[in-house]
């Protein structure tokens, strides 16, 4: 870290940038923590492909087993819905009202206008659903007992829209089929949020703002404005005002480019040459998106194999806290093989420590395999 002189920032380099991100995300070793407090700490995890929370939580928890995640779900202390940038997340279910307001009520407006020009009252789509959806329901269901009790003004030209809207205005969470979702994932029913969820209620908006703030700052930072909104899914004028509003509590550091970065006060800062261990990273993983400025994570000679033009995040494997490469597993009922594609040449003793911690992988996503191997590309 460069030291300031006057009132300047101090300067975090690029690998300090790093090994403070991999504190924060839990792989410079895993921990001995419980699912949901791993979550909070993490702010949140990606479910857009089914397996992505338990690889992430498989590589940052020591001794993780499916059942551990499965059991908090059943318990509903993890909630599952859609809430920054519109996709999928688990979410603590004491994070999730915060979330939501935080990320669903300015998209609100947008979804009101179509539906209040048709004559749609949302208060009264939000009690119809939230009496309705007491226990799991199909969408479709929820839908259809709205519209018999609406007639045909809730509608329009996209029927993905008009679920967002009363989703969001009801607080609506995925529940999952037999208490949780199956490995391969499967379309899931809805339940309102507060018959889901024991305590807790829709905080203000600077409240929900602040809190996301925080978790994004203690999972991600330190981080600039712009990397901020980018874990929110908001626009940073939005977000901006909460920033400022806590700054003085803050720390204020820069970048190798000058940008202003803020974080936590206490929050783990390690040295630049801190080893960090080889660590496999799903699909989506949230590290992977949650940052406007990715330097931290990925070298930009490498993103394209990483972030498709069809919007796909694919899965990497880190190597010195950096992507090193993308990964896949090809599975038959009898064997399962997974397939390394490093960006680089590896050096012979990071290919040994990828291979080793690819088969510790296969054994947990694997586990019933006769036979398994690793094949690098």
């Amino acid at each position: 870290m460069t030291k300031p002189s006057g009132q300047e920032r101090p300067v975090l380099t690029l690998r300090e940038l790093n090994r403070a991100m991999l504190a924060r995300q839990l792989l410079l070793e895993r921990a001995r923590i419980g699912v949901v407090a791993a979550i909070e700490r993490l702010a949140a995890l990606q479910a857009q492909w089914a397996p992505s929370p338990y690889i992430a939580l498989w590589s940052r928890l020591e001794g993780f087993r499916r059942e551990k995640l499965w059991s908090a779900i059943e318990r509903h202390e993890v909630i599952r819905a859609r809430l920054m940038r519109g996709t999928l997340h688990l979410v603590s279910a004491r994070d999730f009202y915060a979330y939501a307001v935080a990320t669903q009520d300015l998209q609100r407006g947008a979804w009101n206008r179509l539906q209040i020009g048709r004559g749609v009252d949302p208060k009264k789509v939000a009690a119809l659903a939230i009496e309705f959806a007491r226990h799991p329901r199909p969408k479709e269901e929820v839908l259809e007992h709205l519209r018999a009790r609406i007639g045909g003004k809730l509608g329009g030209p996209f029927n993905w829209l008009v679920w967002r809207f009363v989703s969001a205005h009801a607080d609506l969470v995925s529940a999952p089929p037999g208490g949780h979702w199956g490995y391969g994932g499967t379309d899931a029913p809805y339940v309102a949020a507060r018959h889901w969820i024991a305590e807790g209620e829709r905080p203000s908006e600077n409240d929900a703002l602040e809190i996301l703030v925080r978790r994004g700052l203690a999972a991600f930072g330190p981080a600039t404005l712009a990397d901020i909104a980018k874990f929110a899914g908001q626009v940073p004028p939005r977000v901006r005002p909460t920033l400022e509003r806590i700054a003085p509590k803050l720390r204020t550091f820069s970048d190798g480019d000058g940008r202003v970065l803020y974080d936590l006060p206490r929050a783990p800062r390690p040295a630049a040459d801190l080893p960090a261990p080889v660590r496999f990273l799903p699909r989506y993983d949230e590290l992977l998106i949650s940052y406007q400025h990715r330097d931290r994570v990925i070298a930009p000679a490498h993103r394209r194999a990483v972030y498709a033009k069809n919007a796909i995040v694919e899965a990497v494997v880190m190597v010195d806290g950096f992507a090193a490469g993308t990964w896949a597993l090809t599975h038959t009922r009898d064997e399962a093989v997974l397939r390394v594609s490093p960006f680089r040449r590896l050096a012979p003793k990071e290919r040994a420590a990828v291979a080793t911690e690819a088969r510790a992988l296969l054994s947990f996503l694997a586990p019933e395999a006769k036979t398994v191997g690793v094949r690098f590309a």
